[in-house]
């Protein structure tokens, strides 16, 4: 394959061009690598439950970063749905705060201490053995992975967007560092109900802003004789949530045949005109 020629900014100074680039490597973690071919076909991974796995999101292409960029510091300025850091709720002890609205990325990480339970934002990784990575501050897949630390002392890997956490493998203890498997179920023809603690992942859509990256949020609680699954999170719409100390939002789901579809649907509401499309939700398998 010929290679193809990187994209360049101009930079009106050198503070303005080290912050584009800081922001660019940023966005590479968020987003995806500078690539505009297509993933590869994704074969069915082990320990998945039901049929037709969705595939990978496309790559974002080299030509799409500058407005990307422009767009996610647009944002940030407001106006904001909440102020940015505020706290909208807490589960489990693990607090979730405002990143203003969706479609705004900060430039700092979250560090989760171990010992004491407080995260620490920071640009640079702090030290100390105990503090670990949570994720880019205030967005959804730091908030799976804080809750996970705190509530299954469970971390996972990188991933480039929340999507492609349906299809990770495994997890670690970062207290142990003992590896522990991951199983899916995929929604519509899963047969394993979502249980509280599994990670329900939004599938990406790259023609909407909103959903450029899908999303992922954590089951608190599984009400299957009123067909509700509470959940909790951060980055979904960035307002105070329903139960401060409990959940964010409550949405749907269908036992039908054995099978288990969930809809981003509020309870007895009939449309959802922001709502995304479930993929599946992931868990440890011990």
């Amino acid at each position: 394959m010929a290679p193809r020629e990187k994209p360049s900014f101009r930079c009106p100074g050198a503070l303005a061009c080290v912050g584009a680039i800081a922001a660019l490597l940023l966005l590479a973690l968020t987003i995806g690598p500078l690539s505009a071919d297509a993933p590869p076909t994704l074969r069915e991974l082990p320990r998945t439950d039901g049929e037709g796995l969705p595939p990978p999101r496309a790559a974002i292409g080299p030509l799409e970063w500058p407005r990307l960029i422009a767009e996610s510091r647009r944002a940030c300025e407001g106006p904001c749905a909440t102020p940015f850091g505020q706290v909208l709720g807490v589960a489990d002890g693990a607090a979730a705060r405002s990143n203003c609205v969706s479609t705004c990325l900060h430039p700092e990480r979250s560090f989760l201490d171990l010992e004491t339970g407080e995260v620490a934002v920071s640009r640079d990784a702090p030290a100390g053995g105990a503090k670990h990575y949570v994720g880019i501050t205030y967005q959804c897949v730091g908030y799976a992975r804080l809750w996970w630390m705190k509530s299954r002392s469970l971390t996972f890997g990188d991933v480039e967007i929340a999507h492609d956490i349906l299809y990770l493998t495994e997890a670690t203890d970062p207290r142990t560092g003992a590896i522990v498997p991951l199983g899916r179920s995929l929604n519509g023809t899963a047969r394993r109900p979502p249980e509280r603690g599994d990670l329900l992942v939004y599938l990406a859509d790259r023609e909407d802003p909103e959903w450029r990256a899908g999303h992922v949020a954590v089951v608190v609680d599984v009400d299957r004789e009123q067909g509700l699954v509470a959940l909790a999170e951060e980055n979904y719409d960035n307002r105070p949530w329903e139960d401060p100390q409990a959940f964010a939002r409550r949405i749907e789901m269908f036992e039908i045949n054995g099978r288990f579809t969930l809809l981003d649907v509020a309870p007895n509401s009939r449309t959802s005109a922001d709502g995304g499309r479930i993929g599946g939700w992931v868990y440890p398998v011990h």
